[in-house]
């Protein structure tokens, strides 16, 4: 037997993302995808789940929103280094420094970089997930809270994927 479920509140924590991209107009176009990002984004999420298991029992399972805020910058600056690193055909690898507190290593493109320092995209997607969960607190009650946060930070580096591919063909395209 496995332990697939389906979730109506991990299905609302992904839209609450989706939404935000939507708010600052980054769906204006079909969203960009590859095999290699899908990928890249596996390997990313296997090792923070293993960095937040760590981060639990060490400082126990509520997270400040501040280490929420972190973890969409984190997964922000990550898919800026994922495109880079394809566009360079370089091995996806990801050091996890500064996923709880906000001091982040960028090693992206210098377009991606810029445009990235720039967006309001990741704070953006932290405030809509945490007024998200405080508004829907009694009905997401029961739910796994990892799971939930884990499918918002998914989508928001599918879509700072999204962005940083769209940056990188504009930058071409002007080049």
């Amino acid at each position: 037997m496995n332990d697939f479920v389906t979730s109506i509140p991990a299905q609302a924590a992904a839209r609450c993302i989706i939404e935000t991209a939507r708010s600052l107009e980054l769906l204006d176009r079909p969203i960009a995808v590859s095999n290699e990002l899908a990928d890249a984004e596996k390997i990313l999420i296997v090792k923070m789940f293993k960095k937040m298991d760590e981060h639990i029992k060490s400082h126990g399972e509520q997270l400040p929103a501040d280490e929420i805020s972190s973890l969409f910058t984190f997964v922000f600056a990550k898919a800026a280094e994922a495109v880079t690193n394809m566009f360079n055909h370089k091995e996806q690898s990801f050091d996890l420094t500064g996923m709880f507190d906000g001091r982040i290593p960028l090693y992206a493109d210098d377009a991606i970089t810029a445009e990235f320092k720039n967006s309001q995209f990741p704070f953006l997607c932290a405030q809509n997930y945490l007024d998200f969960t405080e508004k829907e607190a009694d009905a997401l009650a029961g739910c796994d809270p990892l799971l939930l946060l884990f499918e918002a930070l998914k989508w928001c580096f599918r879509l700072s994927c999204h962005l940083a591919i769209t940056v990188i063909e504009n930058h071409h395209a002007i080049s």
